[in-house]
């Protein structure tokens, strides 16, 4: 054989490897997509507890006869730090806690809670911040949640898509074909037997802490980590404007504003200070209504119950009556 005919084989030889390699990826990439997609909306235990809040959280809403009421929207953060009983008693609005775990993600929560929102409402939102700022990372209990709730798949982008096909374990995907197993009862920290008739959780008091708290709550660093990812990403952002206009439009009063937070030393430097400093600007910026600033929401270790963004039900009336002067004020004028 000639050297340019061997040089032509060996190009044919890489040119058939390559396309084996394509084709078997290609061939990979269906079956996974067909077994995702044979096991959507299927039942899943991770998703109990939730269900069964928002069935908590809908019914208080339905009970409402009419009339302007208060909304507060957002993760667990929410759940943990708005005494609906307490901000009803202060603004003399009919107040339901409308948070959940923000795992679900930033596609998730505001759907959620859209069919519920009236014009004259007030909508109270202390998002957390890597909600408030997702950067289209999906997490597990995200994917989970949509798995079985794939109707919110149609506002996924397609960055969040493919990282979440990339992520997703075989394990869950198995689970989903499972179901739920025999027997299954939510008998945790979180869920509708924790939830109070408005949907604040309960027994979330001091005194009801646990040592194993309280040491996970001593051994949380700061999220330094993510601080350059939170500055930059708009993913999240722009998915919150969408339904703050969509909101907004049907005659509804905003308020976005600080979360809970578990205060560290580290928050004071002055990388810390410029991020939370720009929050407000970044939510005004994209059409939101920021109202105080996020240093205003910082908590103790002492005041937190099992997370850096959960209060313990005694700091939870403090935090409340701050968002009942906020939405008191003449600055917002929400009522």
């Amino acid at each position: 054989m000639t050297r340019g005919g061997a040089a032509q084989k060996l190009r044919r030889t890489k040119f058939g490897w390559i396309m084996g390699l394509l084709l078997g990826a290609v061939t990979w990439l269906c079956m996974w997509l067909l077994l995702i997609v044979g096991q959507l909306g299927a039942p899943h235990e991770d998703n109990v507890w939730l269900k069964g809040a928002y069935s908590v959280k809908q019914k208080a809403i339905g009970a409402i006869e009419s009339g302007p009421k208060i909304l507060a929207v957002g993760g667990s953060a929410t759940m943990f730090g708005v005494d609906s009983q307490e901000l009803k008693k202060l603004t003399g609005l009919p107040t339901i806690n409308f948070g959940v775990n923000a795992g679900i993600g930033t596609y998730a929560l505001p759907a959620m809670a859209d069919p519920f929102i009236s014009p004259g409402d007030v909508i109270v939102m202390p998002i957390e911040y890597m909600l408030l700022l997702w950067d289209g990372r999906p997490s597990y209990v995200t994917l989970s949640w949509t798995l079985e709730h794939p109707e919110f798949l149609k506002r996924w982008q397609l960055t969040p898509a493919v990282l979440g096909l990339w992520t997703l374990s075989l394990t869950r995907v198995y689970e989903g074909y499972r179901g739920i197993p025999d027997g299954y009862v939510n008998l945790g920290t979180y869920g509708p037997h924790r939830l109070g008739p408005t949907g604040d959780q309960l027994h979330s008091s001091k005194d009801q802490q646990t040592s194993g708290q309280l040491e996970r709550l001593q051994r949380l660093k700061p999220t330094t980590p993510l601080l350059e990812r939170l500055q930059v990403t708009k993913v999240g952002l722009n998915e919150w404007a969408y339904w703050w206009g969509r909101w907004r439009a049907r005659g509804a009063c905003l308020m976005i504003v600080p979360p809970p937070f578990m205060k560290h030393a580290v928050y004071d430097e002055t990388e810390w200070q410029a991020f939370f400093k720009a929050i407000p600007h970044r939510v005004n910026a994209v059409g939101g209504y920021y109202m105080g600033k996020p240093q205003q929401a910082f908590f103790a270790l002492s005041d937190m119950f099992d997370t850096a963004y959960h209060l313990n039900a005694e700091a939870r009336v403090q935090y409340t009556r701050w968002l009942a002067k906020a939405i008191l004020s003449r600055e917002r004028n929400c009522t």
